[in-house]
């Protein structure tokens, strides 16, 4: 497995967002995609797909829009040998307990539904082949864990006190796995199943080395392969999509994970940093074209194939969706720059060269528009804002229990330092999608795509504390909202 731990690593994720950037001192609020705001806060709709899953729009019509010519492909993607994947559990159980655990035989009879869907026997059979599957009990001494100052951002979702117990879980059972990657994935969907299990059976949590992330077992577990047999299984919980800001000011994107796929992984760079979210959205679109194992050359991305990555419908992606061009991606060596880590990876490239105008062509095309991007001061119209929400959030907490709609609550989310290329600021604001709150705070997932939180994902299960909360907007059932009002603002402020 690439070593990628030792390295200086800049992670991001996937999607269209409103981000909001505060630092410590002067106070800066950075919105994108202005136009989408309310929406962006609001529910994804699950519109995943059967069958393969992304990244396949056909060559037609549009072939030539996006600059393909005639429709002809130029080569194919140099995928890995054979797919594998590594996690490890941490917990603080006793040895001999471990080691009733830790073993093929036992993993593959834990295996249960909710691990597996309807695939468990074909992983059990998967997991008893020791050629394919290794379990291996070790000690945290023996095994390099990223270090203690960096677990505010790694391990982002638990609580305080969960991150407090990462030190004293001295055992550690890793997983590996690897073998043909297949359009059923099984390297991947084995380390994923495993670990649950192992999680569940020790009270572990679940570290990521390749894309350097701490979970507890609930969080885990949305990141099983639960999907029939001969589906695409790719989901972008699975990864990592960094996005960081270049000393240019350009942006540059970074997949971590691909590796479980039996693919290189994939960057992008020379965009706008407006442009850089929606891109993370195209390179998820990429990955899962990669995780059907497809290979022919350029890869072609359609809006139909971003929504179903996204979970979003095509009309919330693009004001008039019938006329988005797709986007043609060729896959070329990559330059390196210091701290990638030690993957395998290629460049994804756009026809006519890696450039903002390119790429801001290219992202016009699809979507209709490239976001735009407003700096405003964190002055006394939105600290009032703030001060309101969380006055009035127990009673949009309440709205939410009687069942009026879905809650959703601003806050804080920190920026790793190794993201913080273009000035400093050490936080950024983002919508969450409430479940629960008690008297601190409220819990739920992140709602946004962020921009700069880079060790963060949509979808992440989060907290917000309420002492920190800078607004809520609660989506009622009949198509309406309440609050919002920081969004009411900015987007006014834009126009």
């Amino acid at each position: 497995m690439a070593d990628i731990e030792r390295k200086p690593v800049r992670r991001s994720q996937p999607g269209w967002a409103e981000t909001d950037r505060v630092g410590l001192g002067a106070l800066a609020v950075l919105v994108i995609g202005l136009g989408l705001i309310v929406w962006l806060a609001l529910p994804k709709h699950d519109t995943t797909a059967s069958g393969d899953g992304g990244a396949d729009g056909g060559l037609g019509a549009d072939a030539g829009a996006a600059g393909l010519g005639e429709g002809k492909t130029s080569g194919a993607l140099e995928r890995l040998p054979e797919a594998s994947a590594e996690l490890a559990i941490l917990t603080d159980k006793p040895e001999v307990e471990v080691a009733k655990v830790a073993t093929a035989e036992a993993i593959g009879k834990l295996f249960d539904t909710r691990h597996c869907g309807g695939t468990c026997e074909a992983l059990r059979t998967f997991v008893l082949d020791h050629d394919r599957f290794e379990v291996e009990i070790t000690k945290s001494d023996d095994y390099i864990m990223p270090a203690k100052d960096s677990y505010d951002t790694i391990a982002s979702g638990l609580t305080p006190g969960e991150r407090a117990t990462i030190g004293a879980r001295t055992a550690i059972v890793v997983i590996r796995t690897h073998g043909p990657s297949t359009i059923d994935q099984l390297p991947a969907r084995a380390a994923f199943a495993a670990a649950a299990v192992v999680a569940e059976a020790l009270s572990g949590l679940v570290y990521d080395e390749a894309v350097r992330r701490i979970e507890t077992v609930e969080q885990h577990a949305q990141r099983v392969i639960t999907v029939p047999l001969g589906q695409n299984v790719f989901a972008p919980r699975q990864i990592s999509v960094q996005l960081y800001r270049q000393e240019d000011g350009t942006a540059r994107l970074l997949t971590l994970g691909m590796a479980r796929f039996g693919s290189p992984d994939f960057t992008m760079h020379g965009s706008s940093m407006e442009a850089g979210p929606s891109l993370a959205n195209v390179m998820n679109a990429a990955a899962s074209w990669a995780a059907a194992t497809k290979s022919e050359l350029p890869i072609v991305v359609t809006l139909a194939d971003v929504a179903r990555v996204s979970s979003h419908r095509a009309q919330d992606l693009a004001k008039n969706p019938k006329a988005s061009r797709p986007l043609a991606l060729e896959a070329i060596d990559v330059d390196r720059t210091e701290g990638d880590p030690d993957n395998e990876m290629l460049e994804l490239v756009p026809p006519g060269g890696a450039t903002r105008e390119v790429w801001d062509g290219a992202i016009g095309g699809l979507f209709g528009e490239v976001p735009k991007v407003v700096f405003a001061k964190m002055d006394k119209e939105l600290e009032s804002i703030a001060a309101r929400a969380r006055r009035d959030l127990p009673g949009a907490v309440k709205r939410l229990e009687a069942g009026e709609g879905s809650l959703f609550v601003k806050g804080p989310f920190p920026i790793p330092e190794s993201s913080r290329l273009d000035g400093g600021a050490k936080d950024e604001w983002m919508w969450v999608e409430v479940s629960t709150c008690d008297a601190k705070g409220c819990a739920g997932t992140l709602s946004n795509t962020p921009g700069y939180a880079t060790n963060l994902t949509a979808g992440k299960p989060v907290s917000v504390a309420r002492d920190k909360a800078a607004d809520w907007l609660l989506k009622l059932k009949d198509g309406g909202t309440a609050g919002g009002e920081s969004v009411k603002v900015l987007e006014k402020r834009a126009h």
